[in-house]
Formats: structure tokens, C-alpha cells, sequence
């Protein structure tokens, strides 16, 4: 039986679609990267990976942390009105849908490159342990954080399907701390419910203002290790830990008002970076 339009706006609402562009925009810009011409953007893997980002590979990473999460989210107030909150009785209905979405990335798979393949797996593993128990990496603190590379993996992927070599080891990092901050920052509005449900986080760990400051060494660490590969891209990163002090200041117990507005930041800055090296790379047109 085909899933109704009921039940696919609620899958919608489960992969949080105004986060798409984390995963969507870190693929693209590894693409870019990769690509030595505007045309090999075009391949049909890239365009395949470039679809799975949107809705698939989000089901995945949000579906799998809301099939765990139900003990938590009911005491979360984003829990329907921002998110979807999945009850025990429709995990099995996302549990299938979250396989689907699974099985939506392989066609480009048959054949790809294995560091892609691995690039892949990376995406799909990190995605389900960092929420699945047993080993539920999101309630162990720090490591929490720090495991949000996966949001970097889309990147990996899409540079691996232009080049056999790895990207320069600092911006991996930098994508890795990056990651973190974000991570952490997008915490700490969760302190009181995973307080209440006894999950343990680096936001629970370290308190607001102890995160916060987490936050800002973190973003600062991922601006000074891109700017010796690339100045104009650490100088806009520098915003980033420019709005954690600016948050310390003015509101340190504001996090919740703030944070609604960082998917703006993100686009914003993510655009700004994409035409930086997307410009250079349409001047190999062959046109």
C-alpha cells in the first residue's frame, strides 16, 4: 500500500527540512571542490547524492533519533510545533520508511569508487549509532559532540567522486570542530528535558555558559585551521565565534530565542562560501 499524503507530511516534518541544507550544502560544496568543470556536475551520481541529501539522508539521521528518543522528547517543547514526535505506536511506520531511504542511495553506489562507498557507510553508521542504542553516542558527553563529524561525511563523498586522493587534512579538521560547535550550541536549549530524562550530553555537562565557551573555542579552532588553505573562508567563519561572544554578552540564558535563527546564519554563510569556490571553478568552462 502507497504511504497517504498524511503520512508522507509527517515523514517530512520528521527529517526537519530546514535543516536539509546542512547535510545538502556540505555535499555540495565538496563537490565543488572536487570538480575540475561545471559539467561533472551534472554526472548522474552527483545529481543522485545531491536528491538523497535532501529528504532520504535527513529521514535517516532525524527518523533513526527520533525512533530512540521518545523517553526525551516528550518532555521537549519543539515536540509538535517544530518536530514531529514520533509515539511508540508509528515507530514501526518509520522504521520502514527509514530503510527506504536507505535503500534509495545505493544505484549510485553500484560501481562508485570504495572510498566513496566508504565515505557512504561513514554517513549511514554515525547516523544510526550517535542516537541507536547500545552505543547511543549522543548520551555519552563530549564524544556527543565530536561525533558530529557525520555532518561532514556528505562532503567526503562528494569530493570522492571527482578525486582518488582525501581532502587537506586541516579542513577536515576544521569541518570537524565546526560540526562540534554546532552541535553543542544546539544542545543546550535541550538542558532541561535531558535533564529530566537523565540523558547525559556535553550541554548537560558543561551548562550554558560552560557550552557556550566550548562553543567558541570550537569555532574558532575551525576559522584559524582553514585560513592558511584559504583567508576570504576563516574570515567568514570568524562570525561564528564573533556570535558566541556576542551571545555571552548579551544574552547567556538566551539560547532558545537565538538558535531558531541559525539555519539563516548557516545558509547565509554556506552561499557566501559555495560562490567562493564555485566562481573559480566556471572559469575552466570549456564555454
Amino acid at each position: 500500500m502507497l504511504p497517504s499524503w498524511r503520512d508522507l507530511r509527517w515523514l517530512l516534518k520528521v527529517s526537519r527540512p530546514k535543516f536539509w541544507l546542512y547535510l545538502l550544502g556540505t555535499y555540495a560544496l565538496g563537490c565543488i571542490l572536487g570538480a575540475d568543470v561545471p559539467g561533472d556536475l551534472l554526472g548522474w551520481r552527483v545529481l543522485w547524492f545531491f536528491a538523497w541529501f535532501t529528504f532520504p539522508a535527513n529521514l535517516l539521521l532525524y527518523g533513526v533519533n527520533d525512533l530512540s528518543d521518545y523517553d526525551t522528547d516528550v518532555h521537549n517543547p519543539k515536540k509538535g510545533e517544530w518536530e514531529a514526535l514520533v509515539r511508540p505506536q508509528a515507530r514501526p511506520r518509520l522504521l520502514v520508511a527509514v530503510i527506504v531511504a536507505v535503500v534509495l542511495a545505493l544505484p549510485p553506489l553500484w560501481g562508485a569508487a570504495a572510498h566513496t562507498l566508504l565515505a557512504w557507510l561513514l554517513f549511514v553508521v554515525l547516523s544510526v549509532i550517535y542516537s541507536a542504542p547500545p552505543i547511543r553516542l549522543k548520551s555519552r558527553p563530549v564524544i556527543d559532540s565530536l561525533s558530529n563529524v557525520l555532518y561532514v561525511t556528505p562532503m567526503f563523498l562528494g569530493w570522492s567522486l571527482f578525486s582518488s586522493s582525501l581532502p587537506a587534512w586541516n579542513l577536515a579538521l576544521a569541518g570537524a570542530c565546526w560540526c562540534a560547535a554546532m552541535h553543542a550550541y544546539s544542545a543546550i536549549p535541550d538542558i532541561l528535558p535531558d535533564t529530566r530524562a537523565g540523558v547525559r550530553t556535553v550541554a548537560t555537562l558543561l551548562g550554558e555558559l560552560g557550552t557556550l565557551r566550548y562553543c567558541l573555542l570550537m569555532y574558532l579552532a575551525a576559522a584559524v585551521l582553514v585560513m592558511p588553505s584559504d583567508l576570504f573562508s576563516g574570515l567568514v567563519l570568524m562570525a561564528y565565534p564573533a556570535i558566541m561572544l556576542a551571545q555571552m554578552r548579551l544574552a547567556p540564558h538566551g539560547v532558545g530565542r537565538w538558535y531558531p535563527y541559525f539555519p539563516l546564519i548557516n545558509g547565509f554563510a554556506g552561499m557566501v562560501l559555495t560562490l567562493r569556490f564555485l566562481l573559480p571553478l566556471s572559469m575552466h568552462s570549456p564555454l
